[in-house]
Parts: structure tokens; C-alpha cells; sequence
């Protein structure tokens, strides 16, 4: 089969969670045999970039006047500037300049969804809720949470378009694909579609391929040692809980360091001037550090004593995976998607409750022995998440498609 997927998320310098999955998606579909296409939304001139504000505005209603219509990607191999390491080897690469952007703001507007015209195309997989369709495909959209609709306080805007996105989907009868257990049941209840609409793949994490990664000296500009701090990785916005983090981490009164990297965030400004602060105190204990290369993130995961991930809602919750797949104890929140992503490898805390954290905190600091038992039990875990499952999951859902 032809499958395409959309390179939305891949195309972003930083990356994300949803960029992570469908880099496992597209090897998952090399792996079966499949021919595998990737399509992306990019601008492709220094012209089209320059455009008068005049021009975008002309541009945009070009496009709205064209979405009914679909649009026609040109094969881009080797023309985009997004760079390889993004995404894995494919068969084909397609892009249409501001495919996304035209979709969403037709959809806006006429709650339509736009077409894509690619010849041959057996499945279009969207890993994000995007309003668009290849035509003469079957398409699947992944939904990863609905954490902006049961929890709007909890992200930063495009609340409504999201739900209505999302049940456009459900309404055009579209195959879902979510990432947990949690999400499906959440999926199924808030769209009312049948359980068959909707598939858990899970989300993967293969450890060799930061096997090649060289070490890298990250821990020495802070004098941390092997196994000898706390680490919580991620961006600082509400549902991240790191208020009470660093509320239970200060209560716990363990003298091991806690290592904050945040990659970025929103609304939670009091957080961030106070770990800026705290980090500032050299008694404190807190080391805040902005986003960092992959290479130096993989090697801070690896040598923590614990990743300290008590996050209020997740959909999946892939830093706790990530780091029991990488050798390290994690203690997570007992809500969402968190507990059987963990099953009994981690230590499990009520997010509401700093003691409930800062227990767990002190508990894990000061039993070496039962820290490295469960080391062992998170990579055990984590092998139910491992590429050939998800190649597996990803199998049978292209079985009942067909």
C-alpha cells in the first residue's frame, strides 16, 4: 500500500511529542513493507515569504477561494529546506506551500474540510486534527488527548477549533487512532462513537536510537554526578504541575539536586520567576535550564536518579517512558493515561497532594536498592511500548482498514 503521512509537527525546529510519533509511524510503515510519503506545508520561495502584508492578505483569500476545490502537492524531494534528521527515510516527499494554514482557515469559515489530490494514495494518516482529506484514501486521524476540552484552562488557545475539528472527524465517520487507553475511553464518550472508530496504538520509544548518540558533557556545568539529581523535562504551562514540584521538593528536605529543563511554555509565569529564583539560591537545590539538544537531553535522562513527572493530565505521557526505556526510576501522577503507561515500574502520587509527591520524592532518594529495582521493572515495562509492538498494532489496524 501507499500511505501518507502529514509532516505538520516534523516540520518544527524544536520538535514535539506528536513529531516523536509520527517518526514512528513512518518506520513503522517501512517496516511492513509499505511505501511510505510524507507530506509538509512549507514555504518554499524567499519570495513567498517576503510578501507586503498586502500580499499574505491576497494569498489568504487565494487560498480560501482554492480549498473547496483541494489542492495538488508537487513531489519536494530534496527541496524543502526542513531538515532531514526530522524525519526518517521515506519514499516520496510532497508539499503544497501553506497547506495547513490554508486548511485550517477555510475550515474556520466553512466547517468544511479541505481536499488533497495525491494519485494512488491507499491511507492518509494525520497525526494531528487537521481539517483536510486525500481524496480516494482512507483516512485516519490520531486524536493523542482531550486535554483541551476537559481541561481548557490547561492549554493556551484554539480550544473550539480543536472540538470542532475533532468532531468533524468523528461526524465524517473517519478511523480515530489515540495513544492510551485513557484517551480512547475519552475519545468514545465526549463524540459518541462507536468503540471500533477508534484504535489505541500506543506510542513508542525504540532506546537505539540514542545508542549512537557520543556522551555527551552536559552534567559537568553543573558539577551533577551520575545518578546524583532529580530531573523533570518539559514545557512549564499549567498542566505540568510544577508549582507543587517544587513545592514537594523543597518540603521532602533530600539535599540531591533537582534539574529543571523547560523547553518553553506558557501561562505559568509565577512558576517560572520562581524557579528562576530558586535558581538562583545556591541552597535551593533547583538548576533550571532552557531547551536543550536532544543529544544533551537523552544523556540528562539517562544518568538522573529519577524523572519526577507529576503532571496533572496526559493523554500518553512520554517523558515517563522515555525514561524507563533509558534505565532511569520515574515517579509519576496516578490520573490519565500516566498508570498504565507505568503499570507497577514507578512510584505513583496523587498530583493534588505535595505530601503525596514529596513522600515519594524522599522515598526514592533514600532506597538505592529499591531504586534500581525498579530501574529494572521500567525497562521491562517500557518493552510493551517497544518499535515491534507498535510495528504489530500498526499491522492489524491496516488489516481492518483494508
Amino acid at each position: 500500500m501507499k500511505i501518507i503521512t502529514d509532516g505538520y509537527n516534523m516540520a518544527l525546529p524544536h520538535g514535539t511529542g506528536v513529531a516523536t510519533y509520527g517518526r514512528a509511524f513512518l518506520r513503522a510503515v517501512r517496516g511492513l513493507g509499505h511505501e511510505s510519503h510524507l507530506l509538509f506545508g512549507e514555504e518554499t520561495s524567499q519570495a513567498s515569504r517576503s510578501l507586503t502584508p498586502l500580499g499574505r492578505e491576497l494569498r489568504k483569500i487565494a487560498d480560501f477561494v482554492r480549498a473547496p476545490l483541494g489542492f495538488h502537492p508537487a513531489r519536494a524531494d530534496g527541496v524543502l529546506a526542513v531538515e532531514r534528521d526530522r524525519y526518517p527515510p521515506v519514499d516520496a516527499v510532497w508539499n503544497r506551500s501553506r497547506l495547513f494554514r490554508a486548511a485550517k482557515g477555510a475550515f474556520r469559515r466553512t466547517g468544511r474540510f479541505t481536499p488533497v489530490h495525491i494519485p494512488g494514495i491507499d491511507i492518509a494518516h494525520w497525526t494531528y486534527p487537521l481539517p483536510l482529506f486525500v481524496r480516494g484514501a482512507r483516512n485516519i486521524y490520531t486524536i493523542h488527548d482531550l486535554v483541551p476540552l476537559l481541561f481548557p484552562a490547561m492549554v493556551k488557545n484554539g480550544v473550539e477549533e480543536y472540538r470542532n475539528i475533532c468532531a468533524a472527524i468523528a461526524r465524517r465517520g473517519e478511523h480515530i487512532v489515540t495513544v492510551s487507553e485513557c484517551s480512547r475511553r475519552d475519545i468514545i464518550a465526549m463524540f459518541d462513537v462507536a468503540e471500533e472508530q477508534v484504535t489505541n496504538s500506543y506510542q513508542p520509544f525504540d532506546p537505539a536510537d540514542t545508542a549512537t548518540l557520543p556522551p555527551d558533557p552536559v552534567l559537568d556545568r553543573w558539577k551533577l554526578v551520575d545518578k546524583g539529581y532529580f530531573l523533570f523535562f518539559g514545557a512549564i504551562e499549567p498542566k505540568k504541575n510544577v508549582g507543587r514540584l517544587l513545592d514537594a521538593y523543597l518540603r521532602s528536605g533530600v539535599n540531591t539536586p533537582l534539574l529543571v529543563v523547560a523547553a518553553g511554555g506558557w501561562g505559568c509565569e509565577a512558576e517560572r520567576r520562581r524557579l528562576e529564583a530558586l535558581a538562583r539560591d545556591p541552597l535551593s537545590g533547583v538548576i533550571l535550564q532552557d531547551y536543550l539538544p536532544r543529544k544533551a537531553l537523552v544523556e540528562l535522562i539517562r544518568r538522573a536518579r529519577a524523572t519526577l513527572f507529576p503532571s496533572l493530565y496526559e493523554g500518553f505521557g512520554l517523558p515517563v517512558l522515555e525514561s524507563m526505556a533509558l534505565g532511569t526510576a520515574v515517579v509519576a501522577s496516578d490520573v490519565s493515561a500516566l498508570p498504565e503507561i507505568v503499570g507497577k515500574a514507578g512510584l505513583l502520587v496523587d498530583p493534588q497532594s505535595i505530601d503525596s509527591i514529596s513522600q515519594a520524592i524522599r522515598l526514592i532518594d533514600g532506597d538505592p536498592d529499591g531504586r534500581r529495582d525498579r530501574e529494572r521493572e521500567g525497562l521491562e515495562q517500557a518493552g510493551r511500548f517497544s518499535p515491534e509492538q507498535y510495528q504489530a498494532r500498526i499491522a492489524n489496524l491496516f488489516a481492518r482498514l483494508s
